[in-house]
């Protein structure tokens, strides 16, 4: 993916990106992008008009790369729906009258608030995923580029403990570093139309505990009722 830019005065040619995605089993998801920039640059760092393409049988510079593995195993009928498809709501919400940007505000939304959307028809579940990144910055005082590279790891996991009453956590770790990011857990209750969850993160610099009720229809999540503490290390 690229463009050019006919109305430039300089530099017409964009960074050019490459993208793979693939499927393994049926389990495992992988993909991977990488974006390249076609110029050369100066004794700054900063691009100048003359393709890099020219002189190689090359894309351009690389300046970041990405990979990423994910997998997911969950219990229960697998021939039954589920609330969510990959962290997105049902196609039925762009039924309902809403935008693009709502749709994706629903989407963030249910990423970030899985006790509120926990699907008490799937047993069990546990998603991994695995990331990898790459990004390369001119540093002025050596004249040329440093890559920096940083991995993380992240968790999903959730428990029926009855038909009605489901635990579960989520949390990241950054190889890198090897330290823990965020950690949550959770604690929600099907009422039929209504949800219950109770939100717990016990570690990391901010810390917060809460307890919502809220309806089951985004139409009416307004309605809800919640209650937060919050607290933070500085």
């Amino acid at each position: 993916n690229t463009f050019y830019n006919f109305l430039a005065d300089s530099l017409k040619l964009q960074p050019i990106t490459v993208s793979a995605r693939t499927n393994l089993f049926d389990k495992v998801t992988i993909s991977a992008d990488a974006r390249f920039d076609p110029y050369e640059v100066n004794s700054l760092g900063n691009p100048i008009n003359k393709y890099i393409i020219g002189n190689q049988f090359s894309l351009g510079r690389l300046t970041s790369a990405s990979a990423a593995l994910q997998t997911s195993f969950k219990g229960g009928d697998k021939s039954k729906k589920s609330n969510t498809v990959n962290g997105q709501p049902k196609n039925n919400l762009r039924d309902e009258g809403i935008t693009d940007e709502e749709f994706q505000r629903e989407a963030t939304y249910i990423r970030n608030n899985p006790a509120e959307f926990a699907d008490f028809e799937i047993p069990w579940n546990i998603d991994l995923a695995y990331s990898l990144s790459l990004n390369k910055n001119f540093n002025k005082l050596t004249g040329g580029f440093i890559s920096t590279i940083t991995q993380s790891a992240t968790f999903n996991t959730s428990v029926n403990l009855t038909p009605k009453w489901k635990v579960g956590a989520n949390g990241t770790f950054d190889i890198t570093n090897k330290t823990l990011g965020v950690l949550s857990m959770y604690l929600t209750r099907d009422l039929h139309c209504w949800q219950m969850a109770i939100n717990i993160s016990p570690v990391g610099r901010s810390r917060f505990f809460s307890i919502n009720i809220s309806p089951k229809s985004p139409i009416l999540r307004d309605l809800k009722v919640n209650r937060t503490r919050t607290f933070t290390d500085f």
